[in-house]
């Protein structure tokens, strides 16, 4: 007898994940309404950097909308530790000859070439999460926005933007909208925040346990164009007596010698503009004296706001500058995000005023940059 031998061949087929699948410990932990609010709403990002990547990241796997403005060069990308620019991804700006490595191996596959940091980021942040759809870009300078473009953003988030800029966008969202800044510099970070529209226009329900209680404002609001009119010498408190965090005044004299050289400090990849757009002219010859002119215009803040950093955390502001560190930056944006999710989903009172992190001592807190009354 001859034996026959009949081979069955079983089709599998990939079943396409579905927004409860990808979505599930979420709704589980903040519930399907806060999952509805969250899967509607946006945020906009005012430059992509290493801090506010990280934040992008977190939110777009919540299922957070993105959208964009970046225009600064891709180059910008090079000396960030952003999120979105591993050397495997191709988003850096790369040589785009597609030559080899001289070993006689094929060549390497060329490299796309972006015009600015949104374009370069944009196709792996739709990949992050194929569910969010497009990631749409605002092709203006930042100082070009408007109330109209900000109009339809729950939460707006801009990250080494001139502090010009940052006082009057905040006064540009929506009521009810809320504003953040989020930067890295060396070991530390700092987010400022605005309930746009005044304490009035967002309230919050806070949390007794697992019940959620009626709708309040915001406790001891001080908006972010006020914040920034504090003379530091009066932002304490019962628990900083004598000034405040000196991770504030760092960030506060940064944004300082930003408003008066036109670039960020230690940025010495590019000089920038009004509008940290970068230019291209940097020259790495000039650090030292970069740092000299740095030193006399934050000493020259400091005497002029009556505190002081010691000589450590001067040579650390001066050295570093907006120099960011990855996990600086991971942390920073985690804690963001966070607050974030608090304020789109209504659960939870979010934090209030400033984010500050030490990333030397691994502490992080709120502070509340108010006048003390005298």
């Amino acid at each position: 007898k001859t034996k026959t031998t009949t081979t069955t061949t079983t089709k599998t087929t990939t079943r396409t994940p579905s927004e409860s699948d990808v979505y599930d410990r979420q709704i589980r932990l903040w519930g399907a309404e806060a999952q509805q609010k969250i899967q509607n709403s946006k945020v906009l990002y005012l430059h992509v950097t290493g801090s506010s990547s990280e934040a992008l990241k977190n939110l777009c796997l919540a299922g957070i909308k993105a959208e964009i403005c970046d225009p600064r060069p891709a180059s910008a990308l090079d000396s960030s530790p952003c999120f979105f620019t591993h050397p495997n991804n191709g988003s850096g700006n790369g040589n785009g000859n597609g030559s080899g490595n001289g070993n006689g191996k094929e060549p390497a596959p060329k490299k796309t070439r972006y015009e600015s940091v949104a374009l370069a980021v944009r196709p792996l942040v739709e990949e992050l999460n194929p569910l969010l759809g497009s990631c749409p870009i605002i092709d203006k300078e930042i100082s070009e926005l408007t109330k109209e473009d900000l109009k339809d953003y729950a939460v707006v988030i801009a990250s080494q933007v001139p502090l010009v800029e940052v006082v009057r966008l905040s006064q540009l969202v929506a009521d009810g909208s809320v504003f953040y800044t989020i930067d890295c510099f060396g070991m530390r970070g700092a987010s400022m925040i605005d309930f746009g529209g005044g304490k009035d226009s967002f309230r919050y329900r806070p949390e007794q346990g697992k019940k959620l209680l009626d709708p309040m404002p915001i406790k001891d609001y001080v908006s972010l164009p006020d914040m920034v009119r504090v003379p530091l010498h009066r932002a304490i408190n019962r628990f900083h007596k004598k000034g405040p965090p000196p991770t504030w005044v760092m960030y506060r004299a940064l944004m300082e010698h930003q408003q008066q050289t036109g670039h960020w400090l230690g940025d010495n990849s590019s000089s920038s503009n009004g509008n940290g757009s970068s230019n291209g002219n940097g020259n790495a010859n000039d650090t030292d004296a970069e740092i000299a002119c740095a030193k006399e215009i934050v000493s020259e803040f400091l005497q002029k706001e009556r505190v002081a950093l010691t000589d450590e955390e001067l040579n650390d502001l001066l050295t570093a500058g907006v120099a960011q560190v990855a996990p600086v930056c991971a942390v920073l944006g985690g804690m963001v995000g966070n607050e974030v999710i608090k304020i789109i989903s209504g659960k939870g009172e979010p934090a209030n005023n400033t984010l500050l992190l030490d990333g030397r001592s691994c502490k992080a807190w709120t502070f509340l940059v108010r006048a003390k009354e005298t």
